[in-house]
């Protein structure tokens, strides 16, 4: 069910963001879903910042890298005022510590403010 209402809410949001009408709500899921679709979503919600490795991302990074982190921590994790802009500012740095803080709430060695293979693991675990 859970899974449904994701895929739901991100087909809305790319459709609203790219002035796309939604089609008829009511049987729009009268057919049984597919697997992991709520994740193809927001692939192409982050279409542009799409990175699948799993390199040390902090300031100074490459803009695709920073931009996936943002984009995965916006759209999954509750960080909704972040932008996904490629720069790994201090806002950012405060989203991941807080994010790492959550995620490995008895390793305080793992809140540092940057994205290794751990916390990128956590971010694509949603």
């Amino acid at each position: 069910m859970i899974t449904r209402k994701r895929l739901a809410l991100a087909t809305a949001t790319v459709a609203l963001g790219s002035g796309l009408a939604l089609g008829p709500a009511a049987g729009a899921f009268a057919t049984a879903p597919q697997a992991a679709p709520a994740r193809a979503a927001a692939e192409y919600s982050c279409a542009n910042e799409l990175y699948s490795g799993t390199a040390i991302t902090k300031a100074g990074s490459p803009k695709k890298q920073v931009a996936e982190v943002q984009c995965l921590l916006k759209l999954f994790h509750g960080y909704s005022s972040l932008k996904a802009d490629g720069l790994y500012g201090n806002k950012t740095h405060k989203a991941v510590y807080s994010f790492q803080k959550k995620k490995f709430p008895n390793k305080p060695s793992e809140w540092d403010g940057i994205v290794g293979k751990k916390t990128w693991a956590k971010l694509r675990a949603y």
